[in-house]
């Protein structure tokens, strides 16, 4: 038995064409092995779709024009039908800013990829605002303020400092999801705080310590093992398997 060199579906010794794709079953020369290579890519090109063909660029246009079109859409729906029930902007004032906002969002990903302090700052202001104006359309309690912001300051912080970890590390493993667990942690606390302080006006830290023990403990586990596999232990023996 033989196998095409195109597909590998096992074929009969003096078989002339492969039964499965069409392919000819050609001696092995470099000819013929540079010809099969080249058909083998023509064919793997016409299986990519329109969408694998096009670039980073033009992939983040097309979801900033998808987004976009669904965002407006949207928006605009939720105006007329408010309009129309209600012949003033009641409810619908909530998902315009909502919808606005994230709008602003997609727009700072898909033209300022590259440049994430300036998205992570401008989507830091783009999101304060939307929770200011949900706190005022409330009743202006207050909340926008003391507690929205500093745990939105909170979340945006602890993704900057995950995103400068993963720049600045020259090996990508299990370290990754350490430091990813190690930020998480962190955060908890952050929001255990920020809530104690909101509600009680004291700062209180209880379950978040508990969660920060148990991150740092699975977190030094896999920085262990990330490093010692860096220094090329074999994992098969590392395990004891």
């Amino acid at each position: 038995m033989i196998r095409c060199s195109y597909c590998g579906v096992e074929l009969e010794e003096n078989a002339n064409f492969c039964s499965l794709c069409g392919e000819p079953m050609w001696n092995k020369n470099a000819d013929t092995l540079a010809y099969l290579k080249s058909r083998k890519l023509q064919q793997e090109e016409k299986l990519l779709t329109d969408y694998q063909k096009l670039t980073g660029f033009q992939k983040r246009m097309l979801f900033w024009k998808i987004s976009g079109l669904i965002l407006i859409s949207g928006i605009i729906t939720a105006l007329i039908i408010d309009l129309v029930g209600n012949q003033a902007i009641t409810w619908s004032k909530y998902p315009i800013t909502a919808g606005l906002v994230l709008y602003l969002n997609t727009t700072l990903i898909a033209f300022w990829y590259r440049k994430i302090i300036l998205l992570l700052f401008f989507s830091f202001l783009a999101t304060s605002v939307l929770l200011i104006l949900l706190d005022i359309y409330a009743g202006n309690t207050g909340w926008g303020m003391q507690l929205g912001i500093p745990l939105l300051l909170a979340g945006y912080t602890g993704i900057f400092v995950f995103i400068f970890i993963v720049r600045k590390t020259e090996q990508i493993g299990l370290n990754i999801m350490a430091y990813a667990l190690i930020v998480s942690g962190v955060l908890s606390i952050c929001i255990d705080g920020i809530l104690s302080l909101y509600s009680g006006n004291t700062l209180h830290f209880g379950w978040s310590l508990i969660v920060m023990v148990s991150v740092a403990i699975i977190s030094a586990l896999l920085l262990y093992i990330h490093f010692k596999l860096k220094k090329g232990t074999d994992l098969k023996r590392f395990f004891h398997i």
